[in-house]
């Protein structure tokens, strides 16, 4: 009875034990854990493992790029940031640039702003004098715009619309925070840039950059005066458009050869706080300053100003040539009847508003030579008028008493004809 008891055991175990074979090997009595605990197991080891270099990467990261700003006396600081969206300007991202604070980005944009921006002059309504402190410091808020240093003894451009037509007690504010007085305003009508003169001497002045080479797309630096917040600040936008011309109505399309209506659209709507402000290349060139106006991302081309320099230097005085004609850019225009323009898409046809607008000037150099409505002219010494330089472009580079020869054509006929340049009148 106790033997088969004991058979009947025996047989049990081996059912109950015969599912887990997987658990034994020879021995019953040695268990092993299952494949599945052990994969899981040996994850959890391995991420523990990853987790801990992860850790001590950042570790060692941090420390080696604090240790190397540090060293370059660079400070990692929020300099970027985009500006108060409740602010006059709008939101854009912002540089920030004092003695302990610089930004340094692929081109080296701290040395490029510190080059540029000693050139960079804020542009107030004078103090006048008064018993208490606080009346002579110039607050942000009154600043009135920016301005460029052009000469070193003190010739500076900005755009006409930040003056005050009843302000002529000005101050400029240096980047060192000199302030000095302005002695002359004298307004260029022909670019809607002003020339302001101060007495001194050693300022500091930049390149300019050549129209030849802007690329559509181009990234740009735009610097403002902030010398009363410690620096200079500045904004990055892209050149957007090398000919620009706001169009309301299609008279618009007319054209003067003393007036540059056409100027440089930027990408970004720009404040007004940078309303005067000398826009820069990433090769340290100005190519010009902002305009502003409703739109407010105008740009006045360097060239528009720097060639009246020379009789600034001389005279004193904004001295522009004149021709007298009035044109539409053919370049610049779709679907104009081809009896005027025959056939051609580019070039400058002379066309003006019969009683108001005359497409030859009575009395003017254009008139001497025997130009005449309807004409087109495709050339200046030789430089074609075409989609890159208009016809006010190529004469406004010439001074008073340069004699041009034009390539004229008119039904079809080429001719040239000699034009000698006289001084613009003050009326005009």
């Amino acid at each position: 009875m106790s033997k088969k008891k004991s058979e009947i055991t025996e047989s049990n175990a081996t059912v109950e034990t015969g599912g887990l074979d997987e658990l034994y090997q020879e021995d019953p009595t040695v268990f092993h854990k299952p494949l599945i605990q052990s994969i899981t197991a040996l994850r959890v080891y391995y991420f523990f493992v990853c987790l801990l270099f992860g850790i001590l990467g950042g570790i060692l990261g941090e420390l080696f790029i604090n240790n190397y700003f540090n060293s370059q006396g660079l400070e990692l600081t929020t300099v970027w940031q985009p500006t108060n969206e409740n602010a006059d300007s709008p939101t854009q991202q912002v540089i920030v640039l004092r003695s302990d604070q610089v930004n340094k980005q692929e081109s080296d944009l701290n040395t490029l702003v510190e080059a540029a921006g000693a050139s960079v002059v804020g542009i107030f309504k004078a103090k006048t004098a008064s018993d208490t402190m606080w009346d002579s410091i110039y607050l942000p808020s009154e600043q009135l715009g920016n301005g460029l240093i052009l000469t070193a003894d003190g010739w500076i451009v900005t755009s006409e619309l930040i003056l005050p037509a009843d302000v002529t007690d000005l101050v400029v504010v240096l980047a060192d925070k000199n302030i000095l007085s302005v002695e002359r305003i004298i307004k260029d009508t022909a670019s809607g840039a002003a020339f302001l003169k101060v007495n001194a001497q050693g300022l500091k002045v930049v390149k300019f950059g050549s129209r030849d080479n802007w690329v559509p797309g181009e990234q740009l630096l735009v610097l403002a005066s902030s010398v009363a917040n410690g620096g200079i600040k500045a904004i990055m936008t892209n050149l957007e458009k090398t000919n620009y011309q706001q169009l309301i109505k299609s008279q618009d399309l007319i054209q003067s050869t003393e007036v540059y209506k056409k100027k440089v659209l930027l990408k970004d709507a720009i404040g007004k706080d940078f309303f005067g402000s000398p826009v820069v290349n990433f090769q340290g060139e100005i190519i010009g300053i902002v305009y502003g106006g409703t739109s407010a991302n105008l740009l006045l081309p360097q060239d528009y100003f720097s060639q009246v320099l020379k009789s600034l230097l001389a005279v004193d005085e904004v001295s522009r040539p004149f021709l007298g004609v009035n044109y539409i850019d053919l370049a610049h225009i779709v679907g104009i009847d081809k009896n005027i323009s025959e056939g051609r898409t580019s070039g400058a046809v002379l066309y003006g508003e019969k009683g108001t607008l005359p497409a030859v000037l009575t009395n003017s150099p254009a008139e001497q030579a025997g130009l005449k409505a309807g004409d087109i002219i495709i050339k200046v010494n030789n430089e074609s008028v075409d989609q890159r330089h208009s016809l006010t472009e190529l004469v406004q580079q010439y001074r008073v008493g340069d004699a041009l020869k034009l390539t004229v054509v008119f039904q079809g006929t080429e001719r040239e004809i000699e034009a000698v340049l006289v001084a613009l009148p003050e009326s005009e």
